[in-house]
């Protein structure tokens, strides 16, 4: 397994509501023996919440102790045709996030006979 392919199964396997989970609550590091996942409870503190479960939500409960640490057994054992599958949950997600922060509407307003270039020139007016 390499870091890559870690942080694409770690990723998949978080809770997705805003996506900030996503984007800053793992931190990742690679040794010449090891590779390890922190998750940054300083950052994003409701991952103990998440993990641990509350008395009003169990929705998220395990997801790191059952399937973000299953997921990885699973791989590491060989079954590598699940890697698709994280892949494309990461690049959902990543979708949603630019529809969300307006990008569909920055393009959608533009007329269709501004070119790529003209746009990054700022000769689109």
């Amino acid at each position: 397994m390499n870091l890559e392919n870690m942080r694409t199964i770690v990723g998949a396997n978080m809770p997705y509501d805003t996506g900030f989970m996503f984007m800053a609550g793992a931190k990742y590091f690679e040794t010449a023996h090891f590779l390890m996942v922190v998750y940054d409870t300083e950052r994003v503190p409701y991952i103990i919440y998440n993990e641990e479960g509350t008395i009003y939500s169990t929705k998220n409960q395990g997801f790191i102790s059952d399937r973000t640490v299953g997921a990885l057994n699973r791989f590491n054992g060989g079954d590598n045709k699940a890697m698709s599958k994280y892949e494309e949950i990461n690049n959902r997600r990543g979708s949603t996030n630019m529809i969300k922060q307006g990008a569909l509407e920055k393009i959608s307003n533009e007329p269709s006979y501004v070119s790529d270039s003209d746009r990054l020139r700022g000769l689109n007016k």
